[in-house]
């Protein structure tokens, strides 16, 4: 009994960090088809022009460790982000935020973004009132 027990908390501890690390929050009931692994996603640091519906907000954190490669903290975080949004069938990522959180070692780097969908010429917004006809 105290073997499952023990088992059962490390397989715990275990899988809660396999997670994806992103917070997501939606804001749009659609749910959307995944694009592909290497589908493009696009990120603003403001708004987009082109007509799209917010999916939800998006954020996600990597420690400040050391890095050699070509590849910063910040490019991995986006990267983390970007993954996540295609997963939830996003297009784009607008109005990014970076900041670093904490200091030393406990150091972070931090990205809030808002998730979106471009929409389809046939999907753009109208409005829902009858047109007005002059009628004499």
């Amino acid at each position: 009994m105290i073997v499952r027990l023990i088992i059962g908390i490390v397989a715990t501890a275990f899988l809660s960090g396999c997670g994806s690390g992103v917070r997501f929050v939606r804001m749009d009931e659609t749910k959307y088809p995944s694009r592909a692994k290497n589908a493009t996603v696009e990120t603003f640091p403001q708004d987009t022009m082109k007509p799209h519906v917010v999916i939800g907000t998006v954020s996600t954190e990597n420690p400040m460790d050391v890095s050699f490669g070509a590849h910063s903290i910040y490019d991995q975080t986006v990267d983390k982000l970007k993954s996540f949004a295609r997963q939830i069938g996003a297009d784009a990522l607008t109005y990014m935020s970076p900041r670093h959180i904490g200091e030393g070692r406990d150091g972070k780097v931090r990205i809030d973004a808002t998730a979106i969908r471009y929409l389809e010429q046939s999907e753009t917004i109208t409005s829902t009132e009858p047109e007005k006809t002059d009628t004499p």
